[in-house]
């Protein structure tokens, strides 16, 4: 028989039981993004499907037609630079369609394999980061198409001409130019989610996120925007930089209460005042679970009752 503790064996086996759930939920979201990208490929009509030879047209072509339609400037002309430079653009886009079908499905696997290690509070926390996270990369999705994208292609054409150019785009950089806005501009507005987030967990200490420390983040933002931006200009970075000062301002205000009830919680703790109805927090026994309240030894990751985090 083997000598290792009972212990050590129970947190070995719970370990490795998380690491399984989280392969087969990887599973899942590998294989969800595989179908959502082949989708994007399944043929318009029936004719596609009979005749994929001279009938065949994926169900991204109109979207990309629609894009064309929407932000090639009048005085440019869109050429295809080699032979596969459609089928490069078509695939670019068919993996940004693809991610946001699967999205659902992704979320939901997350949020499953976490929870568990969650307290009733904290589960509650998840459904405000998400609807957060989804708004703001909409927000920023909703910039890049009514303002970022518009206005860079005008500015850019603008310099073309007076240089004395004819505005000839390739289409796989018309396309993967577009892609990479809309992108960009989404995970940049989303990054307030994950400041606070880092707050919540106490990583990122909000003495960091004020005064001259906030100024200069905002000025060396706006000093990339204007070397790698879209456009030679800093017109653009000035338009993404203004909302998104507002949400960055909202987020860290949501900071600054979660940090302060934080200390507050540090302090009862300190002083022993667990469970006056000012704080609201409960005192367990040192070697105790957070979620049922069940005896865990020293050193156990997982508790042997409910096998969640213990700690």
């Amino acid at each position: 028989m083997s000598s290792e503790p009972e212990s050590v064996k129970g947190w070995a086996m719970s370990f490795w039981d998380h690491i399984d759930e989280l392969v087969s939920r990887l599973k899942v979201v590998l294989v969800t993004l595989i179908i959502a990208i082949g989708i994007a490929w399944i043929p318009t009509s029936l004719a596609g499907l009979t005749n994929p030879v001279g009938s065949y047209q994926p169900m991204i072509a109109p979207l990309m037609i629609r894009l064309r339609d929407e932000f090639l400037p009048k005085q440019a002309t869109l050429i295809a630079g080699g032979m596969a430079d459609t089928v490069f653009a078509m695939a670019y886009l068919s993996v940004i369609v693809g991610v946001l079908l699967a999205s659902p499905v992704i979320f939901y696997e997350v949020i499953a394999f976490v929870k568990p290690a969650l307290y009733d509070n904290e589960k509650r926390v998840i459904g405000y980061y998400l609807g957060a996270f989804i708004g703001l990369l909409g927000l920023g999705a909703a910039m890049a198409f009514f303002l970022v994208i518009p206005i860079s292609f005008r500015i850019l054409i603008y310099f073309t001409i007076q240089g004395g150019a004819t505005p000839l785009i390739f289409i796989k950089d018309f396309y993967n130019w577009i892609y990479t806005i809309f992108v960009l501009c989404g995970i940049f507005y989303t990054i307030p989610v994950f400041v606070v987030m880092l707050v919540h967990a106490g990583i990122l200490p909000m003495k960091y996120l004020s005064g001259r420390n906030k100024i200069f983040a905002y000025l060396a933002i706006l000093l990339i925007f204007w070397i790698f931006g879209p456009d030679p200009t800093p017109v653009t970075g000035l338009i993404i930089m203004a909302p998104f000062i507002v949400v960055f301002e909202i987020a860290t205000f949501f900071g600054r209460r979660i940090e302060k009830t934080r200390n507050k919680k540090k302090e009862a703790e300190a002083s022993g005042n667990y469970g006056t109805a000012k704080t609201g927090f409960i005192a367990l026994p040192k070697n105790a679970c957070k979620f049922c309240n069940s005896p865990v030894n020293p050193g156990v990751a997982f508790c042997p009752v409910c096998n969640r985090a213990a700690k």
